[in-house]
């Protein structure tokens, strides 16, 4: 019997939603990826790799910084995952989705990672990303942000 071997499994970062709440509900923060990047061209969450000796909050911080200019008011985890297979290093990728709450008056100043943003209410956001992991997690996150903060969110500090 031939020996098999596994595919690796690696968590090497996280996926951010970030979201404002205005007049009309929560909006989420959609960031289209530049022509640079890997996925160029898809519209989807914040996502960073971790540094060093980072906590997830502090990459967090970073990363909406570095792509968006803006500073999380309030960092909640939750108890999701975003799970996929990454072809360009043939792995499984397991990220946290972590929820990043930012000033209703904020301005996004993009980096060069990302060519366009839009801030969506669930249902058009639903329609804009390109993964069916995404749309789910915007309904759960939709869910729970009618009573926010959510009972099964815990705050993180940086």
């Amino acid at each position: 019997m031939k020996e098999h071997t596994n595919i690796e499994i690696e968590s090497p970062g996280v996926n951010v939603a970030v979201v404002k709440e205005d007049d009309d509900g929560w909006r989420f923060l959609l960031l289209r990826r530049g022509e640079q990047e890997s996925y160029a061209g898809t519209w989807g969450f914040v996502t960073g790799s971790k540094e060093g000796t980072e906590t997830v909050a502090q990459v967090v911080v970073r990363e909406v910084a570095e792509e968006t200019g803006l500073t999380p008011l309030k960092i909640w985890a939750t108890e999701y995952l975003v799970q996929f297979y990454e072809p360009e290093y043939d792995k499984i990728w397991i990220l946290p989705l972590i929820v990043a709450v930012v000033s209703s008056d904020c301005e996004v100043r993009l980096s060069e990672e990302n060519s366009e943003f839009q801030w969506l209410q669930a249902t058009r956001a639903k329609r804009r990303v390109n993964w069916k992991n995404l749309e789910q997690a915007i309904d759960d996150i939709t869910d729970e942000l009618e009573v926010y903060p959510a009972h099964n969110w815990v705050e993180i500090k940086s």
